[in-house]
């Protein structure tokens, strides 16, 4: 409405200084169509720099994800820049669980990631502020500049477990050719094999009456703590 005003004052303005008889008239009409067509212009030059007319809205939205390798984990970002301030975060939802290519978080300076463990849920909140028409007067005014709903900032949370890892992807094969190394797997099975000797003579030490199944607990058990233990000592390596 406001370009459609410029371009009718500045018509009206021509006319009623070059074709009106009474020039006093046609000078004072011209006068207030140009007065008009210069406030016009300051309102359009005001909304698209100053987003006259308009608020910030936050929305929030959470979702389930899931991780992009199986079987693992593992919550993945790719490196962007130097100051890790652009890093995108790559995840999958239920929905694009068999998709070809993954979700992933926007490539702004705009955009923050931030990571929190301990969750008992796997989701992602998105925080996303944009300029909106404060009401129905102003979206009619400027709707035409196309800038509603203009995007500012958004804050991506990742809430997951304790036990997920968080690595780049240049970290994760690292990670992935550590855990294929025969020379690693021999190490961990003859270092796993140890320790699950050692946990279970231990219980045994403490409570010799004790029968096979509760055996067979402790072996497990072992065997679980020393999983992480060697997971957490590969993933030290190749984050160093």
């Amino acid at each position: 409405m406001v370009i459609a005003s410029i371009i009718i004052c500045a018509i009206l303005a021509y006319y009623f200084a070059v074709f009106i008889q009474n020039k006093k008239v046609g000078y004072s009409l011209t006068a207030i169509f140009i007065i008009m067509f210069i406030g016009s212009i300051v309102l359009l030059v005001s909304n698209e720099y100053s987003h006259f007319g308009m608020e910030k809205v936050t929305s929030e939205k959470t979702i389930q994800i899931q991780t992009v390798q199986k079987g693992s984990n593992v919550l993945l970002y790719k490196e962007l820049g130097t100051s890790g301030d652009e890093n995108v975060y790559v995840y999958r939802t239920p929905e694009t669980e068999k998709a070809k290519n993954p979700n992933h978080t926007k490539a702004d300076l705009n955009v923050t990631n931030k990571v929190k463990k301990g969750s008992s849920s796997n989701t992602l909140t998105k925080k996303t502020t944009r300029w909106e028409y404060k009401n129905g007067f102003y979206s009619f005014l400027f709707s035409i500049s196309g800038n509603n709903k203009e995007f500012i900032k958004q804050s991506n949370t990742f809430h997951v477990g304790n036990d997920w890892l968080v690595l780049s992807t240049t970290q994760a094969a690292k990670l992935s050719k550590e855990l294929k190394s025969k020379k690693v797997q021999a190490q961990m099975k003859t270092e796993g094999e140890a320790y699950i000797k050692a946990a279970v003579t231990k219980a045994m030490t403490v409570n010799p009456s004790m029968s096979s199944a509760q055996q067979k607990q402790v072996m497990q058990q072992a065997q679980k703590e020393f999983k992480a233990q060697a997971m957490a000592k590969v993933v030290e390596e190749v984050t160093k």
